[in-house]
């Protein structure tokens, strides 16, 4: 490639693409995600479950593999029944899509994967945009490298009426970083 050429200043404008982490409002609402949940939920009662640890949700099935962001509507598409058409919100940035659930508002952070895809994280949910449909090793990176970890002693975790002191988490520093208790 010649410094300053066409195709240089092509490459680095891609490369300068694959680093951010803001999502425009066109890339939201052409994607397709698949969304699952970090921990066991009752909202999936076929989840794995670990006696005394708070399992993880990624090596499950997903809670949906045809979700979607409608723009025009301000909702979330292509959930089941109960949970199509909730509300989200986009921040001027792009940079993370609040989802008003009846419980507390979660804030879903925009993070660029390896692969170019889209990631966005909540202390939830994790959703990833799903290329040409297939969502086959889509979450191999995270169901292969579950670990087991105590819980911070300042950091009290219940599920319920029941405490755990672990929880199974993909071995990833940035992800334990980001998953609080």
């Amino acid at each position: 490639l010649i410094r300053g050429g066409f195709w240089y200043r092509k490459f680095c404008t891609e490369e300068r693409d694959a680093l951010r982490s803001t999502i425009s409002r066109e890339e939201l609402r052409s994607t397709t995600f698949s969304i699952k949940f970090w921990f066991q939920t009752k909202l999936l009662p076929d989840m794995k479950r670990i006696k005394g640890v708070v399992a993880s949700g990624l090596d499950g099935p997903s809670f949906s593999d045809n979700m979607r962001f409608d723009l025009t509507s301000g909702t979330i598409l292509g959930m089941s029944e109960a949970d199509n058409r909730i509300p989200f919100f986009v921040n001027d940035d792009g940079s993370i899509i609040d989802i008003r659930t009846s419980h507390p508002t979660f804030s879903l952070h925009v993070f660029r994967r390896k692969d170019w895809g889209w990631e966005l994280r909540s202390q939830v949910y994790v959703v990833r945009s799903v290329d040409n449909d297939c969502t086959e090793q889509l979450w191999d990176d995270y169901a292969s490298s579950l670990k087991i970890e105590m819980r911070k002693k300042s950091v009290p975790c219940t599920r319920g009426n029941v405490k755990y002191k672990r929880r199974e988490v993909p071995d990833v520093e940035e992800i334990k970083e980001f998953l609080k208790w």
